[in-house]
């Protein structure tokens, strides 16, 4: 209800309209009410010195009518009863701006409206003040672009299986950090206008932030290399080439390569070229792009078999870039130094209690060209050190035996009996690995079975800057994580095929919709779990046993949203656990926000 109040009258002075309260008598010789001398009160002003607007009461009349707290009280024109020149004027009461904001009046609640919520609350916590969240928001600061970006991210980690144009769909159901529901045709104008300068001023901005956080720790950096494919049906995209496909598919493809910080997770670096370009052939490109995006120089390349090359080794001398490489067994130099040291390898001495292995490390001196250019024998040629770190996997060893040795006995059985007919494959099995003694008895050929077990259970890594054999092996093993959570984010967020059809919207399209759900979705799921990581490195069993899980049971948690801001359903159970097992904070009302974007921006059409 309005409050009743005292007759007030407006008098205009400089920058204010003061508000006054008086008292009227009636004046019996001039048969008129008349203003009492004396009785007059200022008891608020209109800010901005207009006739209209909002009234800002004194203290005092505040105390004679409390109720005037918690409403906000406004001058407007009253157009019903001002005609002509003459304008009327009355008062308008509202819910004051700063109520307590576990408030709620009838006004607001006639507009409630429910989304899912607690998914994106706990990947709003993992992104947070982190480098990817900054550089998202200094490359794409125009028109919501970055809350545009890490909203379609989210939609692609939750909902994998759902095409784009479900989207919108989404969007008005779920809490965004945009929160305008975009349909497919606004996406589709937005993607077309990322183009590769604006993704390099991201990569360069990306880079910036991951080195200011990487530069206040003293340990060592890593940057886990890591390349994939992603399958198309299209003809017409000019990277689409037939190559040595990862997922096995009948299909022309589009190569990725990426670098991700191995202990947050962050990504730092992508790049999409010609899917018949292998690993091995994109490392020169991939150095030259290093120091152009400003990459951190003192982080150690992480890298597999695939990127594994003299030629490789010699450019990551020639760059000055330290590097840890899983090498090919094939490789001359480690063939040989395993046939060298297998005796001490297989010795009980040289067992490494932290890593369960056997471990042999090797320091050489390495010879490489000069020349960044020139890789030729005629060069001149510089030397640096490098560390030949070599385990053996008693497990896997004795394993590939067991195997050998069953797979004798049994061609040996099909070999006696006479209603089996051994293949030709068969066949030269038994003749490389069986011989016969002085008594013509048949006995294994030692001298082959040497060779066939000479690389079983060993894995050699090649640094030229790493010489503890149980930091390299840990880098390289966080290496392997970070490949097997893309190989498992990339089954989870679809993005195995590339549903683009022109190569008009290829680098805006597939830097959002694939590679950048990709690289963008998968990195955060990747922070996800390395607070998962953490959490179980510190004994703390969490309640799901997968991050699908995880995020289909959050998203039960819902927030009811009201003009002014939205509140968070209770957090219980399970619910409750994970969150605390993962040091996130519960969902927590969120007041004073604009849950309509400004209309302005869907008017830029996505350009920046």
């Amino acid at each position: 209800d309005a409050p009743e109040l005292p007759p007030l009258l407006f008098n205009r002075n400089g920058k204010y309209t003061y508000v006054c309260s008086y008292e009227n008598a009636w004046d019996s010789e001039r048969h008129m009410s008349v203003r009492v001398k004396g009785k007059t009160y200022t008891v608020g002003k209109i800010i901005g010195g207009e006739l209209t607007g909002t009234i800002e009461w004194t203290e005092d009349f505040l105390n004679q009518y409390p109720i005037l707290e918690t409403l906000k009280t406004t001058r407007v024109v009253d157009h019903l009863k001002s005609k002509g020149k003459l304008t009327r004027y009355k008062l308008e009461f509202s819910q004051a701006d700063d109520m307590d904001e576990n408030s709620l009046f009838i006004r607001k609640a006639i507009s409630l409206k429910v989304l899912h919520a607690g998914a994106t609350w706990l990947l709003d916590q993992v992104v947070a003040s982190t480098p990817l969240s900054k550089a998202l928001g200094r490359a794409f600061d125009k028109y919501y672009g970055a809350k545009k970006l890490l909203s379609l991210a989210y939609f692609k980690a939750i909902e994998p299986d759902k095409g784009m144009y479900l989207y919108e769909d989404f969007a008005s159901t779920t809490r965004l950090p945009y929160h305008r529901p975009l349909g497919i045709s606004s996406i589709t104008r937005f993607l077309q206008h990322i183009d590769q300068d604006r993704i390099d001023v991201f990569l360069k901005k990306l880079n910036e932030c991951c080195i200011e956080e990487e530069d206040k720790t003293k340990e060592n950096v890593y940057y886990a290399l890591d390349s994939t494919s992603i399958s198309t049906c299209s003809d017409n995209l000019e990277f689409a080439e037939w190559g040595h496909n990862k997922d096995g598919d009948q299909l022309k493809q589009i190569n990725v390569v990426m670098l991700v910080n191995q202990r947050t997770g962050c990504p730092l670096y992508y790049r999409y070229y010609a899917g018949s370009t292998p690993d091995i052939s994109t490392f020169n490109h991939l150095l030259k792009e290093y120091a152009r995006m400003g990459l951190n120089r003192r982080a150690v390349l992480v890298g597999d078999k695939g990127y594994g090359s003299v030629k490789n080794i010699h450019k990551l001398y020639q760059d000055n870039q330290s590097f840890i490489l899983n090498m090919k067994l094939s490789f001359g130099i480690c063939k040989n130094l395993i046939a060298k040291n297998l005796s001490y390898l297989l010795d009980d001495c040289s067992y490494n209690r932290k890593l369960g292995q056997n471990v042999l490390t090797e320091e050489i001196d390495w010879s490489y060209p000069g020349n960044f250019n020139k890789d030729s024998a005629r060069c001149k040629r510089e030397k640096g050190r490098m560390f030949i770190h070599i385990y053996l996997d008693h497990e896997i060893r004795n394993e590939a035996e067991d195997k050998f040795r069953a797979r004798i006995a049994e061609l040996l059985d099909k070999q006696k009996d006479e209603t089996e007919t051994l293949t030709q494959d068969e066949k030269d099995f038994l003749s490389t690995y069986v011989t016969e003694d002085s008594n013509g008895r048949k006995v294994i050929n030692n001298t082959q079975k040497f060779e066939y077990m000479l690389c079983k259970g060993i894995r050699v890594l090649l640094s030229d800057f790493i010489s503890d054999p149980v930091e390299a092996s840990r880098a390289y093993t966080e290496r392997n994580e970070v490949e097997e959570s893309f190989r498992k984010l990339k089954d989870f967020t679809g993005a195995r095929r590339l549903h683009v059809s022109s190569s008009k919207t290829l680098c805006g399209k597939i830097f959002v919709q694939k590679i950048f759900v990709h690289f963008l979705a998968c990195s955060i799921l990747c922070m996800l779990r390395h607070h998962i990581h953490n959490a179980e490195a510190k004994g703390i069993k969490l309640p799901f046993d997968s991050v699908p899980k995880m995020l289909a049971s959050l998203s039960n948690i819902t927030q009811t949203i009201f003009p002014d801001g939205g509140y968070f359903s209770e957090i219980v159970g399970k619910k409750k656990e994970l969150f605390e097992g993962l040091n996130i904070p519960f969902p927590e009302v969120e007041m004073n926000i604009e849950y309509e974007e400004d209309i302005a921006a869907e008017a830029e059409d996505g350009s920046y």
